[in-house]
C-alpha cells in the first residue's frame, strides 16, 4: 500500500475521532441548556397547576359550615333535601366545579348539585372511596378516580362536617380534569400523572408531538380506555437514560420518532407527577453540524499536507523522468542500430528520412543513396501489391491505414529480389507527422515453408495409400466374417438337417421291406412325418429371421401374455427345480403389436433362461414389468417414437452367465454357446428383430451376483396410460 494512502487513512480516522468528540461535547452542552430551560418551564407548570387547584380547595369547607347542610344531616326530610340541593346547585354554578355532593357517615349521597339534569346520576355509595375515608379520619380528602357512570377522570376534594364537635357527614367537591386543564394555558408540552403512573391530562403540544389525532381526544388528552395507560407506555417508544456533564441524570423519550428531554417532579401533597418535555432536535443538529465541520477541517488539513507532499514528489519525479528519457533515448539508439530488423522512418510524403544499418544490409545500399528516396523505390512490381500501393497513394492526401505483417517483394541495389514482411505504424510521439516502417527478410522462412509443403504433400500421399490399404484389409475382414458366419450357418444347417434325413432314409428302407405289413408302415410313416415337421421348424426359424412377420398389428396386453406363456412352462420349471416370480406395478400394460410375435419373444427369452440353468440343480427366474419415462438413459436417443412412456420387461436368471466376448456376439445370427444340434443361434436375433419392428430395444447385462438380465423396452400405447 502506498504511503499517501496510509497517511490519508490515518488522517481520516483521526478526523472521525475528533469529529465524534466535537459531536459529543456540543450535544452535551446543548442538553444542559435544554435541561435548564425545561426546569424553568417545569416550575411554571407546577405554579399554574397549584393556582388552578387552590381555586376549588375552599368549596368542601364552605359546605361543611353551611347550617342547612348540617340540619339535613342531623334530621333529614324531603324539603331539606330540595333546599340543600338547590344551594349546592347555585354554589356549583358560581364556583365552576363539576358537582357538589353531601354524604352521610355511611357514604350514601344525601344531596347532589346536579339533581336537575336528565339522566344525571350520582354514585349512591362512596363508603370505600379513599377521599371519603380520609374525611372520616378528620383530614381533607383528595383523590383522583373515575366514576362508574362517568367516562372522564375527576379529581375529588372532601372535608368532614361537624355538629357540636361530632362528625355527622362529609362534603365533596367533584372537579373534571378537563376544567382544570383549560385553566393551564401553556403552549409547551407537559403532562400530569398520578402516583401510580396513570395519565391525568396533557397539553395539546404534547399530543401533537406524540402524533395522536386531535379529533379523537377528550379535554384531558386521551379518551376511553386510553386514559389509564401509563405515561411510559403512552410515550410510544423507548426511554433512554443519560448523564449530563454535571452528572445530572436525564431521561429522553421518543414520541412518534422524535426525541424529547423529560423533566418531572412528584408533588408530595397532591401525589401527582408533573412532567415537561423539551425537543432536543436543535441540539442534535448543532452537534451534527459541529461534528461535520470538525471532520471537514481535519480532512482539508490532511489534504493540504498530502498536496504539499505530492508537489515535492512530483518535482523530484520530473527530474527523474528527464534523466530516464535521456537514458532511454540512448538505449533506443543502440537498439535500433543493433536490431536484426530493418527500421525505416518516412515523412507524410512517403520519403525516407531515417534507416538503421540492417536496412542498408538488406538492400545493399549506403546511407547516402537511400536517404531522401521515396519508399516505393524499395519494392519490386508494386502494382501487384494493392494494399501497399493504395497506402502510398493515400499518404500524400493525408489518409493513413496501418499495415501489419504484409508480404511484399523487395529489390536490392543489384536488381535481385527477396521476400519481405512489411509493417507500418504512425509515430505519435514524434514532433512532426512521421511513420515507422518495419522490414523483415523472410527468405529463409519461405524456403522452410516450401520444404514443409513438399513434406506435407508427401505425407498426404502416404496417408492416402495407407487409408486405401486399411480399407482393403477391412473389406477382406468383413468378407472373412461373412464367410465365417456362412460357415457356422452351413455347419449348423447341415447338422440339423442331416440327422432327420438319415433317419428318414432308414425309415423309408424299413417301409419298403414291410410292404406287406400296413400297421408297421403307418408307424414308420408317422415317424417320417415328425422328422419332416422338425425340418420345417428349422427352416421356419430361418424364415422368421430373414423376413418380417405379416401379422396384423393391434393392441397386446403384456400381463395376460406373460401369464399365459408362464402357464406353458410349469412342467419344465418343476423338472429343473426353477423358482419363477413375476411382479408388475399396474394391472395391465398395452403395447402395439401382434400377440404371436410378442409370445415368440417371451418364449425365446424364457427358453434361453431355462437352457442357461440346465447344468444346475436349481435356479431362479425373476420377471418384472414397470413403466419408465423417456428420460431413461438406457433408451436409444435416436429412436423415434410418438409415445411419452415406456414399458420395460426385465427377465433375470441365475444361470452360468456369459463372458465379455459372448456378450458382444449375443445377438449375432448363428452364434451360440450350445452344443452342436441343440440350436442354430437364431433365438436372440429373432427377438431383437421382433422388438425392433415394434419400435423398442432389447439389451442384456450381467446380474450383480450370477446369471444374465435381458431387458425389453417397448413404447406404451397412447391413451391407455398402462391401465
Amino acid at each position: 500500500m502506498r504511503r499517501p494512502v496510509i497517511i490519508f487513512i490515518i488522517a481520516a480516522l483521526c478526523s472521525l475521532v475528533v469529529s465524534w468528540q466535537a459531536y459529543i461535547y456540543t450535544r452535551g452542552w446543548g442538553l444542559v441548556q435544554i435541561h435548564q430551560h425545561g426546569s424553568s418551564r417545569l416550575l411554571d407548570t407546577i405554579s399554574a397547576l397549584r393556582v388552578a387547584i387552590d381555586q376549588y380547595r375552599y368549596l368542601p369547607f364552605l359546605l361543611s359550615q353551611n347550617r342547612d347542610v348540617k340540619d339535613l344531616l342531623v334530621q333529614s326530610n324531603p324539603s331539606k333535601v330540595i333546599k340543600v340541593s338547590r344551594y349546592l346547585e347555585q354554589t356549583n354554578l358560581v364556583a365552576g366545579s363539576a358537582a357538589l355532593i353531601v354524604l352521610d357517615l355511611k357514604g350514601e349521597v344525601v344531596a347532589y348539585s346536579n339533581w336537575r339534569e336528565r339522566g344525571a346520576t350520582a354514585r349512591r355509595y362512596y363508603q370505600n372511596a379513599p377521599f371519603f375515608l380520609q374525611a372520616l379520619s378528620g383530614e381533607q380528602g383528595r383523590y383522583f378516580m373515575v366514576d362508574d357512570s362517568a367516562t372522564q377522570p375527576s379529581y375529588y376534594l372532601s372535608a368532614p362536617i361537624y355538629h357540636r364537635q361530632q362528625l355527622i357527614g362529609v362534603s365533596v367537591m367533584k372537579l373534571d380534569v378537563s376544567a382544570l386543564k383549560e385553566q393551564l394555558s401553556l403552549e409547551y408540552a407537559f403532562y400530569v400523572a398520578d402516583q401510580h403512573g396513570q395519565l391525568l391530562f396533557t397539553s395539546l403540544a404534547l399530543l401533537q408531538e406524540a402524533g395522536l389525532p386531535r379529533s379523537g381526544l377528550k379535554s384531558f388528552g386521551v379518551s376511553g380506555s386510553e386514559f389509564k395507560t401509563s405515561a411510559s407506555a403512552w410515550s410510544h417508544g423507548s426511554v433512554i437514560d443519560e448523564k449530563l456533564f454535571d452528572d445530572r441524570d436525564i431521561s429522553i423519550w421518543k414520541l412518534d420518532g422524535k426525541e424529547q428531554l423529560n423533566e418531572s417532579v412528584m408533588l408530595d401533597d397532591l401525589k401527582w407527577e408533573v412532567g415537561v418535555l423539551s425537543p432536543i432536535k436543535a441540539a442534535e443538529q448543532r452537534a451534527v453540524y459541529a461534528g461535520f465541520t470538525v471532520a471537514g477541517g481535519c480532512l482539508a488539513f490532511a489534504l493540504l499536507v498530502l498536496y504539499l507532499r505530492e508537489y515535492r514528489l512530483k518535482r523530484r519525479s520530473q527530474a527523474l523522468v528527464l534523466r530516464a528519457q535521456r537514458d532511454s533515448e540512448q538505449r533506443q539508439r543502440y537498439i535500433i542500430n543493433t536490431a536484426q530488423v530493418g527500421l525505416i522512418t518516412v515523412d507524410k510524403q512517403g520519403v525516407i528520412v531515417f534507416v538503421n544499418p540492417m536496412v542498408m544490409q538488406q538492400f545493399g545500399v549506403s546511407l547516402s543513396l537511400i536517404m531522401g528516396r521515396p519508399l516505393a523505390a524499395l519494392f519490386a512490381d508494386i502494382d501487384q501489391f494493392t494494399p501497399l500501393k493504395r497506402w502510398l497513394e493515400g499518404l500524400s492526401h493525408g489518409e493513413f491505414t496501418p499495415i501489419t505483417g504484409y508480404e511484399v517483394v523487395g529489390r536490392r541495389s543489384d536488381g535481385s529480389v527477396f521476400p519481405v514482411l512489411f509493417s507500418i505504424r504512425m509515430m505519435t510521439a514524434a514532433p512532426q507527422v512521421s511513420y515507422l516502417v518495419t522490414m523483415i527478410d523472410i527468405t529463409r522462412r519461405k524456403r522452410l515453408e516450401y520444404k514443409l509443403r513438399e513434406v506435407n504433400e508427401s505425407l498426404e500421399t502416404k496417408v492416402l495409400q495407407r487409408t486405401q490399404a486399411l480399407e482393403a484389409a477391412q473389406n477382406e475382414l468383413i468378407q472373412a466374417e461373412k464367410l465365417a458366419a456362412l460357415g457356422r450357418m452351413s455347419t449348423a444347417m447341415v447338422h440339423e438337417l442331416n440327422q432327420p434325413l438319415t433317419a428318414m432314409r432308414n425309415y423309408l428302407a424299413i417301409i419298403r421291406r414291410l410292404s406287406d405289413q400296413p400297421g408297421l408302415q403307418n408307424e414308420n410313416l408317422n415317424r417320417v412325418n415328425g422328422l419332416v415337421d422338425k425340418m420345417a421348424l428349422i427352416t421356419g426359424q430361418l424364415k422368421t429371421f430373414a423376413y418380417k412377420s405379416a401379422g396384423a398389428s393391434g393392441l397386446v396386453e403384456l400381463v395376460f401374455s406373460i401369464q399365459h406363456i408362464l402357464g406353458q412352462y410349469k412342467e419344465r420349471f418343476v423338472e429343473q427345480s426353477i423358482d419363477c416370480s413375476f411382479e408388475h406395478e399396474l394391472t395391465c400394460y398395452w403395447v402395439h403389436g401382434d400377440e404371436i410375435r410378442i409370445e415368440q419373444v417371451l418364449v425365446n427369452l424364457i427358453t434361453n433362461a431355462c437352457d442357461a440353468m440346465l447344468q444346475l440343480p436349481s435356479g431362479q427366474i425373476s420377471m418384472t414389468l414397470r413403466l419408465l419415462d423417456n428420460d431413461r438413459q438406457s433408451i436409444d436417443q435416436d429412436l423415434e417414437s410418438p409415445c411419452h412412456d415406456w414399458v420395460v420387461l426385465n427377465i433375470r436368471d441365475t444361470g452360468e452367465g456369459a463372458t465379455d466376448e459372448q456378450l458382444a456376439h449375443m445377438f449375432e445370427p448363428f452364434y451360440t454357446t450350445k452344443s452342436m444340434g441343440d440350436g442354430l443361434g437364431l433365438g436372440l436375433p429373432i427377438v431383437q428383430g421382433i422388438v425392433r419392428d415394434l419400435g423398442g430395444i432389447v439389451d442384456v447385462v450381467r446380474n450383480q451376483e450370477q446369471g444374465l438380465c435381458f431387458s425389453v423396452s417397448l413404447p406404451l400405447a397412447k391413451n391407455t396410460g398402462g391401465i
